[in-house]
């Protein structure tokens, strides 16, 4: 074999480059020239993730030998697709094809990615026949994988068999055992350790830092002999998971050397912990940035309400991800923003990056508090494919959508057809029948949930009493109250006694809803006081009206509606001057009342108007129609 073809292989740096010297090897007939050249081939495939072009090639070799079919198990395993190195290493055995060592390694390796311990005997049979229980690398792979399985004790079992012990094989057991909560029976072992290296100290440290105990973990981190990066950034972790800032500053400060994931640890813990402006002080100082620096503080700026922040810092970033665009789209629902979600959306779609589920979760958030069907139906047609409708999270989000867009039967459809419904799916659709006013149907499928073994919790039951409500059904309402408190023993929150006290206020029943109130055993909200107040305004209950308004005052004095409600209600009286009172106390308190707004969607575009905004492209034009309109409707009187 020519070296010049093992140095043109060596040179390849891209998969372009390798198709074109394949394309010429087949051409000039020196493709097979050996089973060297073949692996080389096979490895560099793999290296650029290409696993189809080389199962192509694979698939064309006549009888591969075992150095061959390891690449192949090696290169599957590498690239994540660990069934399919295994199915490929029982394929090699049913060909009488002996495994190597290496053969074995890469098998464990996958299966211990998937914990699945049930093939991994299997395996583990074939290594006792083949003589590899002698090889110190196989059996350490074992002890990865049955530490994965949550097998401890037959982990110990084959560690206390084994004729040779390395470093690894103590540090697999050290950080096997502390992975799955045994950290004192890790600290056992760490101190019978013949020879410890910082991965010994590391993972012992992190065992104590996953228990809480920082404690421990600092004596242990001191009295390290040498301390490398990652066990600087294991002790950062720890003190900022566990909201200790002070503690976790001290650390970063006294770090003799950090890279970008230390400076990243301090930003997300720092916003985490709501401190942003000690996040934003570190975020400048640092010597340099990746996507995921910018996207942490853009998070933490979202979660802290302060969109204009996350916004500019988002313009400002030298290199966005999908991440990035998540994070901005995602920030835009999440603070009731969700016309700049899809406004940020048209944008996105320029970028052509493949959206993942958490992106489609947030689109279609937007797409649900804005109820435009259309544009979500646009863009379930651009990026749910089969897969993506077959995640249950994805179709839970579908069905709420779908719901609040008015659309209840294309929510049913999709229910109907999602396969493995949890709890919160149930539930979904359960407040999606509720919010429609179909009472008896939500109830219906509470009692399905039910019968399927999934037991309610607080927000079914929130569900269910709103269906109550929305249906009028005192009784069920009143029966499905007392079931939740007494034989699921969950504690009733403001949610549930305001749709208790809507219930029974819609039915005239204003002062059990009072009682109910008096005897709630959490503090009312201002939720659970209006809805007291709309009901006593519907039944002109002057009395109690005053006493739900007195409170809202107290608890909300600056929502107008609650002014307007009690107005209301003394003005359906006759007691005009009641009503000036409460309007000379919103001039007093400068209480103004909300400005309304709504919108329409035009081919796939979300127009919103707000009262009193002349400033609208066609507003002219519009009011010129809705003139037109009121006249003919006076025409029709």
């Amino acid at each position: 074999m020519s070296s010049s073809l093992l140095k043109s292989l060596h040179n390849c740096q891209t998969l372009k480059s390798l198709k074109s010297l394949h394309a010429l090897l087949v051409v000039n007939g020196s493709f097979a020239s050996s089973d060297i050249v073949l692996n080389k081939i096979l490895r560099l495939y793999f290296r650029f993730g290409s696993c189809n072009h080389a199962n192509k090639v694979f698939d064309r070799i006549s009888q591969p030998n075992v150095f061959l079919w390891t690449s192949m198990i090696h290169g599957h395993v590498e690239n994540r697709l660990y069934s399919q190195g295994f199915l490929l290493f029982r394929q090699m055995l049913r060909d009488s094809v002996a495994p190597l060592n290496f053969t074995v390694i890469a098998v464990l390796k996958g299966l211990a990615k998937e914990a699945r311990f049930r093939d991994g005997e299997m395996v583990y049979g074939f290594v006792i026949k083949y003589g590899f229980d002698f090889d110190v690398i196989v059996q350490n792979s074992m002890l990865d994988l049955l530490m994965r399985c949550e097998k401890p004790d037959l982990a110990r079992c084959v560690f206390e068999e084994m004729h040779v012990k390395d470093t690894v094989s103590w540090n697999s057991m050290i950080f096997g055992y502390c992975n799955n909560g045994m950290t004192e029976i890790a600290r056992e072992l760490f101190s019978k350790m013949p020879d410890r290296n910082v991965i010994s100290w590391t993972s012992i440290i992190c065992g104590y830092v996953k228990t809480g105990d920082m404690t421990e973990a600092r004596a242990l981190f001191e009295a390290m002999p040498f301390k490398d990066l990652a066990s600087w950034n294991v002790m950062l972790s720890g003190y900022l998971e566990y909201g200790d800032l002070e503690a976790a500053l001290y650390i970063f400060n006294t770090m003799p050397f950090r890279d970008i994931g230390s400076w990243n640890l301090v930003i997300s813990g720092c916003c985490k912990l709501g401190n942003l402006e000690s996040a934003r002080n570190h975020f400048d100082s640092m010597p340099s940035k990746n996507v995921a620096s910018w996207t942490m503080l853009i998070d933490g700026y979202m979660k802290s309400g302060n969109v204009n922040e996350a916004k500019f810092l988002f313009d400002q970033m030298p290199e966005k991800n999908l991440i990035s665009w998540s994070t901005m789209i995602g920030g835009y629902a999440k603070n009731g923003e969700p016309q700049t979600a899809l406004e940020l959306l048209k944008r996105f779609k320029k970028q052509r990056i493949k959206p993942d589920e958490t992106f489609i979760l947030a689109v279609i958030s937007a797409c649900s508090q804005l109820g435009v069907l259309d544009a979500a139906e646009s863009i379930i047609n651009d990026y749910i494919g089969p897969t993506l409708l077959s995640n249950l999270h994805v179709s839970t989000s579908l069905i709420d959508m779908y719901a609040k867009c008015g659309n209840l039967e294309k929510a049913a459809q999709v229910f109907k057809t999602t396969s493995g419904k949890d709890l919160f799916c149930y539930s979904t659709m359960i407040a999606a029948y509720a919010n429609h006013g179909l009472g008896r149907e939500a109830i219906s499928l509470f009692e399905e949930m039910k019968s399927n073994n999934l037991e309610p919790d607080t927000t079914t039951f929130i569900g269910v009493l709103s269906a109550c409500n929305h249906g009028g059904l005192i009784e069920e309402g009143w029966r499905y109250f007392k079931q939740m408190t007494d034989e699921y023993k969950i504690q009733a929150t403001n949610k549930h006694y305001a749709c208790m006290v809507d219930l029974l206020g819609r039915a005239g029943r204003v002062q059990d809803a009072h009682n109910l109130i008096c005897n709630m055993k959490v503090a009312p909200t201002a939720a659970v006081w209006s809805s007291l107040l709309a009901a006593c305004s519907v039944h002109r209950n002057i009395e109690l009206g005053e006493v739900a308004a007195a409170e809202l005052f107290k608890i909300d004095p600056h929502n107008s509606g609650n002014y307007i409600l009690l107005s209301n209600m003394y003005a359906a009286s006759g007691k005009w001057r009641s009503v000036a009172k409460v309007r000379a106390m919103m001039r007093q308190d400068q209480v103004r009342k909300n400005r309304g707004s709504s919108w329409i969607e035009l081919d796939h575009v979300v127009y919103e108007f707000v009262m009193g905004d002349l400033t609208y492209l066609n507003s002219e034009s519009i009011n010129y129609v809705m003139g037109l309109l009121g006249e003919e409707m006076k025409l029709e009187e």
